[in-house]
């Protein structure tokens, strides 16, 4: 669970980029779902503000076990199919774009699947800042060039919840981990640069 003071600032982010429809169709996706037995796992840059990461996003990517199911869901209650997408649906009020991702499959070459959602429930599940860190990691270590904003993210979710260095991850993504938290406490213990007079 994410904490709450990140909650609170995740809000605020939104309001002020004016994105808060986001929460809203995450919300409706979510309530929708779960009243069709599909269980949800909301990841992605959502998930990353969330966690304690300030950035914009404009879309939500939620994890579900059926993709298929769950956009056959969603069309039939207020989204609408993206034409050459079988993963995004847009809601109809807000326009925001809902990212479906398979549950146990994978949407890039990373070593790590993703998570399978069995929790069923109206209110959001957000991804924990483990679980986050994973995909994220798992993405960028299958991609490094098209992925860099995963390990962006991973950066600076390391920086805003300070997490130990012997966080149980994936062993197929603990040595990046262990680099990048590494490379993070040698920077923060660096002394800082006296400019010449």
């Amino acid at each position: 669970m994410p904490h709450a003071a990140h909650a609170v600032r995740a809000q605020l982010l939104r309001k002020v980029s004016a994105s808060t429809p986001i929460t809203r169709t995450m919300r409706k996706a979510v309530r929708v779902l779960a009243e069709g037995n599909i269980p949800s796992l909301v990841v992605g840059g959502y998930a990353v503000q969330e966690n304690g990461y300030a950035r914009f996003t404009s879309d939500v990517d939620i994890v579900v076990p059926n993709v298929a199911a769950a956009r056959a869901r969603l069309t039939l209650n207020g989204f609408r199919e993206n034409p050459g997408s079988s993963m995004t649906v847009t809601d109809r009020i807000s326009k925001v774009e809902v990212d479906l991702l398979p549950g146990g499959g994978s949407v890039g070459p990373g070593p790590l699947l993703l998570p399978v959602p069995t929790e069923l429930s109206p209110e959001p599940a957000i991804a924990d800042l483990k679980t986050l860190l994973e995909i994220k990691l798992s993405s960028y270590l299958g991609s490094p060039l098209n992925r860099a904003k995963d390990f962006s993210d991973v950066v600076e979710l390391i920086k805003a919840n300070s997490p130990p260095r012997d966080l149980p991850l994936h062993p197929l993504v603990r040595d990046q981990y262990l680099a990048t938290w590494d490379g993070l406490e040698a920077e923060r213990r660096r002394p800082p640069l006296i400019p010449e007079p």
